[in-house]
């Protein structure tokens, strides 16, 4: 008998944190944060000449390595909820960074996705399969809800979401003041019952006959997933 309220949770279990074992795929591999990696990360997202990707992040750039690492460090210990992992693409060098923050994972279930990659990881296969690894990860871990939270003005990040698969949900007004700025919030997620489509587009996007001698892709992960859906109706 429908009481006006939700829709039963029938799953109970909790979410669980990852684990510390690295993440390997194809053309990326994401291992836990240490110190070896900063100053590949320093060379790849730090350096002066990047300047430019920290526009939209709440602290950044930073003038000296030194300055970075100690950034660095203050994000790994941050909280006991965020596990933040090292991208190394094929090159072998730390070239950005990939985190999970989960939130309430013995109730609610959620968990969000952040991520900053340095040039070598724009626009490339590692750079999505990045997200890939990371996404399904946490919904084998029990999560409900993956959620994206960026600032409004940034449309690159907005679109990368919408790419992926992460649904709009709103804008939240006055959410943040970043840098002295306001910050208005827009935030998408996925769904732990929306994993299954968006997580094999990803998995058909990735292999290696999407892509043509030049290394262009066939297919783009939108259409792939407008397909799946359209295979099961």
């Amino acid at each position: 008998m429908f009481d006006g309220l939700g829709e039963p949770v029938t799953n109970t279990d909790p979410a669980h944190l990852p684990g510390p074992e690295p993440l390997v795929g194809k053309y990326v591999r994401l291992e836990r944060l240490e110190e070896h990696h900063f100053p590949d990360l320093w060379t790849n997202i730090g350096a002066p000449e990047h300047a430019e990707l920290w526009k939209w992040w709440p602290n950044g750039p930073f003038a000296t390595p030194a300055e970075f690492n100690t950034n660095l460090n203050r994000l790994k210990s941050s909280s006991p909820d965020l596990a933040i992992y090292a991208v190394i693409p094929a090159s072998g060098h730390a070239s950005g960074l990939a985190a999970a923050v989960c939130t309430s994972p013995a109730t609610h279930r959620v968990a969000e996705l952040g991520l900053f990659f340095g040039p070598p990881l724009l626009r490339s296969r590692a750079g999505t399969e990045v997200v890939y690894l990371l996404a399904n990860l946490m919904f084998k871990l029990n999560h409900r809800r993956l959620q994206w939270k960026t600032n409004a003005l940034n449309l690159p990040s907005r679109k990368a979401a919408e790419r992926y698969g992460f649904k709009f949900e709103g804008v939240m007004r006055q959410h943040q003041v970043d840098k002295g700025r306001n910050r208005d919030s827009a935030w998408y997620s996925i769904l732990d019952c929306e994993w299954g489509v968006v997580g094999r587009a990803f998995e058909v996007w990735l292999e290696e006959g999407n892509f043509d001698e030049g290394g262009w892709q066939k297919k783009r992960l939108e259409e792939i997933r407008e397909e799946i859906r359209l295979e099961l109706v």
